[in-house]
């Protein structure tokens, strides 16, 4: 069913809020607001934390998202990321839907919710009505919209959001419907693909290796590797991958992302992918520059971690994250399994296009579980950066040690400490990632003063256009710092200027056209389409990028060079 012939299907219905222990899901119902009031508030009226508009967050292949950024499937979400991620977040709700609100009565236990004050739900109010444009362009009038209206918008059928405060989940709700045939609505316990922000989870399932002695973050992973080895090359040039490097995305590593498999497609092993052998659809992951010289986005480089991490532990990749973090961090609704499991089909989110079409077989399965394989929910994904703040600030935690938290928030090149995008922010820090699967996006910002963060999650490919705005409503309500819109002066390109950039442009696979629609420059992929901002008449922004022109020895623009992300080749000239 498409998601604009859902909306005559479905009615607002009435918020609910819901106390519940930690670890129970028993808990005592009572009349909150109707979300139809709020809706009828809601007259008003991104790029995305990939790399998103402070270039936070990039995206790693035209649509995962990379990093704070964070591709799909963990790197590898979808293979699309560069032009695709960061204006167009979309958490889109459909318009309709449940709304909750949790708070655990044991507030001492990690991620236990925090009783809300009596403010609590006004804020909301305010946040839900409120969103407003990731990209700015001065001079142009501030465009408003509400949460329902940018889930319409973007075909977004539903979004689920946490919200953490001094290291409690201060409030969490989830909007819309999680299957739109089944009518079924999303609540607070639905799983989504995380895409790659499964990378930052796994990251911390090898820092715990590391701390016992298991593993060495900088001892060459061809040493403890058992089942596989990298391939030698001349690129690598002697030098050896390290964890380090994987973890920091600084091992040269290829493959960025992968659109996962859909529903009857043979399921490739994890060799098969990193050989890149059939069933696997994409290239076997090699060291394609010098390890240690250069940040360079590598989902494939997580299949490596997880790899090693199965070798030295003898279980399975979803069995080991259980044991090692979901048991511990509470995380109770949360697995890497791939595919998913029949008998949990019921608790997942369906996927969605941009358009509103149903993802063929509800969603994809993604064998590259460290790099993008979890399902989770934003509630689980807050306990796990309450875990991680706290062992940050020496408090007890566990997940980790204070000293292992400490290595994994230190930026190094391309601002990466190890799993995720770490920015400093006046005199702390902001960590994240974005995740992008087919079908889904996420996106999970922290900050360990204040033991802070906020996580939202949508079913829909432009569901970054709704979660950006959402999450950074939530930061300027909350007054946080380093999550927000970014403001840029446009240059006014002349008629040849503008010319030259019309046409088809081709990225690792992908083909973007640029087009002209009024006095705007758009880019399109097969599913999703954003603005570009001239910044000078040789550079622009968009899609949480910035590109150059390339020009030929007859002046002529044959490429646009999106930096560590790589150049659009131009293809044709059509308009």
């Amino acid at each position: 069913m498409s998601f604009a012939k859902s909306l005559d299907l479905i009615r607002l219905n009435e918020a609910t809020t819901v106390a519940s222990n930690e670890d129970a899901l028993t808990a005592d119902l009572h009349d909150a607001p109707p979300l139809q009031l709020f809706a009828a508030a809601m007259n008003w009226g991104m790029i995305g934390l990939q790399m998103r508009s402070a270039g936070i967050f990039m995206m790693s292949s035209l649509r995962a998202r990379a990093a704070f950024v964070a591709p799909g499937v963990g790197g590898m979400n979808s293979t699309k990321v560069v032009v695709k991620v960061a204006f167009l977040v979309s958490v889109a709700l459909l318009g309709c839907s449940f709304s909750y609100t949790v708070w655990a009565q044991d507030s001492s236990a990690i991620g236990a919710n925090a009783k809300p004050s009596e403010n609590s739900d006004a804020r909301i109010l305010r946040i839900e009505n409120d969103l407003r444009p990731t990209l700015q362009v001065q001079g142009r009038p501030l465009e408003r919209d509400t949460l329902v209206e940018l889930m319409k918008i973007h075909h977004t059928p539903s979004i689920s959001i946490a919200v953490v405060d001094h290291g409690h989940i201060l409030w969490a709700r989830a909007y819309g419907l999680a299957d739109l045939a089944a009518k079924t609505p999303a609540t607070a316990r639905t799983i989504y693909q995380a895409g790659s922000v499964s990378k930052p989870v796994a990251a911390s399932a090898a820092m715990q290796f590391v701390e016992e002695g298991g593993l060495g973050l900088d001892v060459p992973v061809n040493t403890e590797l058992k089942s596989w080895r990298i391939p030698d090359g001349s690129a690598a040039q002697g030098h050896l991958v390290t964890l380090r490097e994987v973890l920091t995305h600084t091992a040269g590593l290829s493959m960025q992302g992968s659109p996962g498999y859909a529903a009857g497609v043979p399921v490739p092993t994890l060799i098969e992918v990193l050989e890149g052998k059939p069933p696997a659809t994409s290239p076997p992951v090699i060291v394609e520059e010098t390890p240690g010289k250069a940040w360079k986005y590598s989902g494939g480089g997580f299949l490596i971690a997880q790899l090693l991490m199965m070798d030295t532990d003898g279980q399975t990749f979803p069995d080991l994250v259980q044991r090692r973090i979901f048991s511990r961090v509470g995380m109770t609704a949360s697995t890497y399994e791939q595919p998913l499991p029949q008998s949990r089909r019921a608790e997942a989110a369906v996927g969605y296009s941009s358009d509103g079409q149903q993802v063929k077989g509800q969603f994809h399965t993604y064998p590259e579980m460290a790099a993008g394989g979890l399902w989770t929910t934003p509630s689980d994904l807050a306990r796990w950066a309450i875990a991680l703040e706290r062992a940050y600030n020496g408090e007890r935690s566990p997940l980790m040690s204070r000293a292992m938290a400490r290595q994994m928030l230190t930026p190094g090149l391309g601002g990466w400490g190890l799993g995720m995008s770490v920015i400093p922010v006046g005199d702390e820090i902001m960590f994240g990632h974005a995740g992008d699967t087919v079908g889904f996006k996420a996106t999970l910002i922290g900050w360990p003063r204040g033991e802070r963060a906020v996580v939202a999650m949508g079913n829909s490919d432009d569901a970054s256009a709704v979660i950006d705005p959402f999450t950074q409503a939530v930061v300027r309500e909350y007054g946080w710092k380093g999550w927000g819109p970014q403001i840029l002066v446009a240059f006014k390109l002349n008629e040849n200027q503008r010319r030259e950039l019309l046409g088809r442009w081709k990225h690792e696979g992908d083909v973007v056209t640029i087009r002209a629609e009024g006095s705007r420059l758009l880019a399109l992929d097969y599913d999703l389409k954003f603005e570009l901002i001239p910044l000078s008449a040789n550079t622009l922004a968009g899609g949480g990028l910035n590109l150059t022109v390339v020009r030929g020895a007859d002046n002529k623009v044959i490429a646009l060079d999106a930096g560590s992300w790589g150049r659009f080749e131009r293809v044709s000239n059509d308009k």
